[in-house]
């Protein structure tokens, strides 16, 4: 435990020296300005889920990918190898540190939204907090493993722009069943459905079907995917 929480405190040092705190809020800056002077009440909840599957997330696999390639670089990671340190303590690790700032950066673009708005004298629905905090969370986590099965796999930011704007795409899909263009259930197997459908939520009423659907499949799809990071990097950056 003392490993992990030590390997969690050099990667959030790493981070805030490497500018990436820097850019996290002054991200959420500008999109807390642009949300709450473009966007109207009635579609809050609706643009801070397209915000958050598309401009966070993507800047989540940004994140990622500059950690990775920098301790590549620096050969930080070949010394993570041969340390006492294990795969899965990594992946929680580096989980862990970069979910702290793709939240954060979470909580500047809402929080900040929010906050200019009620001062402007906007009126809106009050979030559930609890429910809006742990959706958050929720996504940010699952993005952050994305970010580490998509980014071992490429040694430079040029050859993982591509593929990861094919993921943010990709991802973007499950909101056609958010916005009632489509019913089709398949859409709530995306691994960002449960925590989008949590995230609307604490903006309204969520059922018992709901809630037990966002917390459960948000565990299975976070779990699924830790086993899938630990493996694929396995393959691609100890097997290389």
């Amino acid at each position: 435990m003392k490993r992990l929480m030590n390997e969690i405190k050099t990667g959030m040092v790493v981070q805030f020296r490497n500018g990436l705190y820097h850019v996290g809020i002054g991200v959420g800056v500008l999109v807390a300005i642009v949300v709450s002077q473009l966007i109207s009440a009635n579609i809050l909840s609706l643009t801070m889920v397209g915000i958050m599957l598309l401009i966070i997330g993507g800047s989540t696999l940004l994140y990622v990918a500059a950690i990775l390639m920098f301790e590549r670089d620096e050969d930080t990671i070949s010394a993570t190898i041969v340390s006492p340190l294990t795969i899965a303590e990594y992946i929680v690790a580096k989980t862990v540190s970069l979910t702290i700032l793709a939240t954060l950066e979470s909580f500047v673009s809402f929080g900040g939204a929010l906050v200019i708005m009620y001062f402007q004298g906007v009126e809106f629905e009050i979030p559930n907090v609890l429910i809006l905090i742990i959706s958050l969370f929720a996504i940010c986590i699952i993005f952050v493993l994305m970010g580490i099965i998509l980014a071992v796999r490429y040694k430079s930011i040029t050859d993982f722009i591509m593929p990861m704007a094919v993921v943010i795409i990709f991802l973007q899909i499950p909101i056609f069943y958010f916005v009632d263009f489509t019913d089709t259930w398949l859409l709530l197997l995306f691994p960002v459905s449960p925590p989008t459908m949590m995230m609307l939520g604490a903006f309204g009423q969520m059922q018992n079907w709901q809630y037990v659907y966002s917390i459960g499949y948000s565990v299975i799809c976070i779990i699924g995917l830790f086993y899938w990071a630990k493996a694929a990097f396995a393959k691609h950056v100890i097997g290389e």
